[in-house]
């Protein structure tokens, strides 16, 4: 995957070493997989090689936690932003159609043994829309890294939940 991204933006090994502040020997052996790199080395690569993607393949391939949490990489399908945000107002849609029914079932409900076999299956259907509505979401945040610092605009979002209260146990009412 690192090799790929690199040869995409022409770059030679010594040059790619040098921007993303690694030996060309790190880079080799990070192409070859002999080692894997440190997240930070692999955003690094990602911003150098100006390939969004490339965080979300090393979260998905190198990471536990993004082996277990990240979503597929939708290769398959046109991932322009325009393209990806009348996909997503698609599946907001459809996870506004089922938003009533899902509560309706959680309703005086305070864990997974409080559902009968049958409503837990209803709910999971359910929350399986607000599943795609995630899995777009995050696609609209990778595609839009061609257009602006997604980085950059996740940290003034977390900055302004910080001072509205959200964050640090306090609950705000605003």
């Amino acid at each position: 995957m690192f090799k790929d991204a690199r040869l995409k933006t022409g770059l030679t090994i010594e040059e790619a070493a040098a921007k993303t502040y690694v030996s060309p020997r790190a880079l080799i052996n990070y192409e070859q997989e002999n080692t894997t790199p440190g997240p930070d080395v692999a955003l690094q690569m990602s911003k150098v090689y100006k390939d969004p993607w490339l965080t979300q393949r090393y979260c998905k391939d190198c990471c536990a936690i993004g082996r277990a949490y990240s979503y597929e990489i939708l290769d398959n399908v046109n991932l322009d932003p325009a393209s990806v945000m009348l996909k997503l107002v698609g599946e907001m849609k459809e996870a506004q159609d089922v938003l009533n029914n899902m509560l309706a079932l959680a309703v005086n409900k305070n864990e997974r043994e409080d559902f009968k076999e049958c409503e837990w299956e209803e709910f999971v259907r359910y929350l399986h829309e607000f599943l795609d509505v995630e899995h777009n979401v995050e696609i609209l945040k990778i595609s839009l890294n061609k257009w602006c610092d997604m980085a950059e605009l996740i940290a003034e979002h977390n900055q302004k939940c910080k001072l509205r209260g959200y964050v640090g146990g306090e609950v705000s009412e605003r």
